[in-house]
């Protein structure tokens, strides 16, 4: 019993849990739930879910960045963030290119210094990630879990709730929902307006 709080708790910290932070304002509704059972996480899905689940892991560490005053941001970056974080939140759909070409949108605003150390805290997730799954037993009713599927849920908000909403639509833009992932998105429009 201890051990599932600890790992509720450590999920709640890292943002990809149940009740991940949000300001009340943006709500917290989750994305759809998914009608994609554990064992259909076939190679096939998850491949396609990749380049937003990139995107979003990618605008939760920037956000977090900017906010924390790690990255120092001239003002042509500034506005380049904006731009692209408006034109993720207004964008009907994703899918795997238009995720793609945001997720390069965003790093092109950046120096080449910034994109190592964005690249940095993405792979210290990353890494926090695989120790959480190194020290939980993940089991589905409905046969094995696809752990990539599983990694990604420790590092994007709204946790696997997002990954299986991805799943089940690929074209997915988990910025128009309202929750968690839409919260992080104004925060990082937030921390860039002057």
């Amino acid at each position: 019993m201890t051990r599932l709080v600890l790992i509720g708790l450590t999920l709640a910290a890292l943002g990809g849990g149940f009740g991940s932070a949000t300001s009340p304002s943006a709500g917290r509704a989750a994305p759809p739930r998914s009608e994609v059972p554990m064992s259909v996480q076939t190679p096939q899905r998850v491949q396609a879910a990749l380049p937003t689940l990139r995107l979003l892991r990618t605008v939760r560490v920037l956000a977090d960045l900017v906010a924390h005053g790690t990255l120092t941001l001239d003002d042509p970056a500034r506005a380049a963030l904006r731009t692209e974080a408006q034109a993720l939140a207004t964008a009907p759909s994703l899918g795997a290119s238009a995720a793609g070409q945001g997720r390069e949108g965003l790093l092109a605003a950046l120096t080449e210094g910034q994109r190592t150390q964005l690249a940095r805290a993405e792979a210290d997730l990353a890494r926090r990630a695989e120790l959480l799954a190194a020290r939980a037993r993940f089991a589905a009713p409905d046969g094995p879990v696809n752990r990539t599927a599983m990694l990604y849920s420790f590092q994007v908000p709204g946790g696997l709730a997002t990954v299986q909403a991805l799943l089940a639509q690929p074209v997915l833009n988990p910025y128009r929902t309202p929750g968690p992932n839409a919260a992080v998105l104004e925060r990082l429009r937030m921390s860039v307006t002057p």
